[in-house]
C-alpha cells in the first residue's frame, strides 16, 4: 500500500510538474502574445480617429521641405498636396463610418474596400498613400525631385509600424494605401496640367499686361485658369468683376490707384519689409505660398494633438481650396489681362527709375494670388475658430517666429506683401481675398461626412 501510495505520488508530483511547467510555458506564450495583442490592440484600431496624425503631419513636412528646395512654382505645388490630401483622406476612410468618399463625388470613379477596418493599420495605409502619390506626381516635374527622401521616410515609417503589428497586417494596410494612391494619380491626368498651352500674346490694348522689368520674361500660367478643377466651374463661380477702366487722368481711379502704390513703397519700415520678404516666392529660399500654408497646418495639427480622421479631412479640404484658388485666379487674371503698377508708373506716371521691393510675377495683377492663402486660411478658420491665436515658425531659420491672434491678421500680413512691395494694387488684393474667401466656403461645402 506504501508503495502503491508512493507510486501515485510520484506519478501526482510528476504530473503537477508538468502541468506547471506547461502552465508556465502557456503563461509565458499568453503573455507574450497578450504584449503583442495589446500593442495591435492599442495601434491597430478599426477607427481612424483613434489614432494621431504624425504619420500625416510627417508627410506634409516633407513635401513642403521638397517644394522649398525644388524649383517648384505655385501651380505645380498645389497640384502636389491637392491630389496628396485627397489620397491621404481616401486611405484611412474605411476607418471613418461618419464619413464619404469625396473621390468618387469628384471623379465618379469607385475606391473598392471589401475588407474589414480591423484588419488594417490605418498609420500604414496613409503612409502607402502619400509615399506613391508623391512619387508619382514629383515624378511628372521637370525639375528633379528628391525621390530618395520619400523611400526614405516611408521606410522609416514602416519599420516603427512592425513593432506594433504583424507584417502580414502591414503589407495588406499598405496595399490598399497604394491602390487609392494609383487611382487618385490616374485621375489627376485628367485636369489638363499637361495639355500643351500655346504662348500667351498680349493684345497690346491699352491698360492690358506686357513683360515687365528688368528680364521682360513672357507671359506664365496663361492656360493655368483652364485646368479642371475639384469642384467642376468653380473659376466661373467665383469670377469678379472688371477693374477699372483704363485711364490718364490724374483724376481718374486708374490713375490714382497707381499712384498710391507708387506712394505707399517710399517708405517701408523694417517689419514691413521682413513680411514682404516672407511671403516672397524666391525659389529654392521661401517655401511658397501652398507650402507655406500647408507646413502651417502641419504645425497646427501637431500643437494640437489632432487626430488623424480630422487632419486627413483638414488636409484634403486646404489642398483642394489651394488648388481651385490658382486655377480661379488665374482665369481672372487673363480674362482681364490687367498690367502691373511698374508699367504704368514707369510709361505714365514717369517714375523710370523706380522699382517694387522686387521684380513683378510674370502674369497679369488683377486679382491678387493673395486669394490662394486666403482660401487655405478659410479651410483654417472653419476648424479652429476665428478667434483662434497662434504662431508661424515655418520660416523661423530665415525670418523669426510671427504671431496672429487670428487667422485675419495673417491675411493681413498677406494682403501687406503685395501691396507695400509694389507688386499689386489695393483693388487687386481686396478681390483676391473675396475670391479666396469665396473658395474656402464652397470647399467647407463639400460633403465628407454623410
Amino acid at each position: 500500500m506504501k508503495t502503491t501510495n508512493l507510486c501515485w505520488s510520484l506519478v501526482l508530483a510528476l504530473f503537477l510538474i508538468a502541468t506547471g511547467c506547461e502552465k508556465e510555458a502557456l503563461e509565458t506564450e499568453v503573455l507574450e502574445g497578450y504584449d503583442l495583442e495589446a500593442r495591435v490592440e492599442n495601434r491597430a484600431l478599426r477607427h481612424t480617429k483613434q489614432y494621431d496624425a504624425d504619420v500625416a503631419t510627417a508627410w506634409y513636412n516633407l513635401l513642403a521641405d521638397l517644394n522649398q528646395n525644388t524649383p517648384y512654382f505655385n501651380p505645380q505645388s498645389a497640384r502636389i498636396f491637392a491630389y496628396s490630401g485627397l489620397a491621404l483622406y481616401e486611405s484611412v476612410l474605411p476607418g471613418m463610418p461618419s464619413y464619404q468618399s469625396v473621390f468618387s463625388q469628384m471623379s465618379g470613379e469607385i475606391i473598392v474596400f471589401d475588407g474589414k477596418p480591423k484588419d488594417y493599420y490605418w498609420p500604414a495605409s496613409a503612409n502607402a498613400a502619400l509615399a506613391e502619390i508623391s512619387r508619382s506626381l514629383l515624378q511628372d516635374f521637370p525639375q528633379p525631385a528628391n525621390l530618395a527622401a520619400i523611400n526614405e521616410l516611408e521606410e522609416q515609417l514602416n519599420e516603427e509600424f512592425l513593432e506594433s503589428i504583424s507584417a502580414e497586417q502591414l503589407e495588406r494596410s499598405a496595399e490598399f494605401g497604394t491602390y487609392v494612391a494609383e487611382m487618385v494619380y490616374n485621375w489627376s491626368k485628367t485636369d489638363g496640367t499637361f495639355t500643351p498651352c500655346p504662348p500667351y500674346v498680349p493684345s497690346g490694348e491699352p491698360g492690358t499686361w506686357v513683360p515687365t522689368p528688368p528680364m521682360y520674361f513672357p507671359a506664365a500660367g496663361a492656360c493655368q485658369g483652364d485646368l479642371r478643377t475639384f469642384i467642376p466651374n468653380i473659376a466661373e463661380t467665383v469670377m469678379p468683376g472688371p477693374p477699372p477702366p483704363y485711364s490718364t487722368d490724374p483724376a481718374s481711379e486708374f490713375y490714382q490707384m497707381n499712384m498710391a502704390v507708387y506712394e505707399i513703397t517710399q517708405d517701408l519700415t523694417s517689419e514691413e519689409l521682413l513680411i514682404i520678404q516672407a511671403w516672397r516666392d524666391i525659389l529654392g529660399v521661401n517655401l511658397n505660398r501652398p507650402s507655406h500654408m500647408m507646413k502651417l497646418t502641419a504645425d497646427l495639427i501637431d500643437e494640437e494633438n489632432v487626430n488623424l480622421e480630422e487632419a486627413s479631412v483638414l488636409l484634403a479640404k486646404e489642398g483642394i481650396a489651394i488648388f481651385d484658388a490658382i486655377v480661379a485666379i488665374f482665369n481672372a487674371k487673363f480674362e482681364y489681362e490687367l498690367l502691373r503698377p511698374v508699367t504704368y508708373i514707369h510709361g505714365v506716371l514717369g517714375y523710370t527709375s523706380w522699382q517694387g521691393v522686387y521684380p513683378a510675377p510674370q502674369h497679369p495683377s488683377y486679382p491678387a494670388t493673395t486669394g490662394v492663402t486666403v482660401a487655405a486660411l478659410e479651410v483654417l478658420e472653419a476648424y479652429f475658430g476665428s478667434d483662434y491665436a497662434f504662431e508661424d515658425t515655418t520660416q523661423e531659420e530665415l525670418y523669426g517666429v510671427f504671431y496672429y491672434d487670428s487667422f485675419d491678421e495673417m491675411i493681413e500680413a498677406n494682403a501687406l506683401s503685395r501691396t507695400h512691395s509694389g507688386l499689386n494694387y489695393q483693388l487687386s488684393v481686396d478681390v483676391g481675398e473675396e475670391i479666396g474667401i469665396a473658395v474656402g466656403e464652397l470647399i467647407n461645402e463639400i460633403e465628407f461626412k454623410k
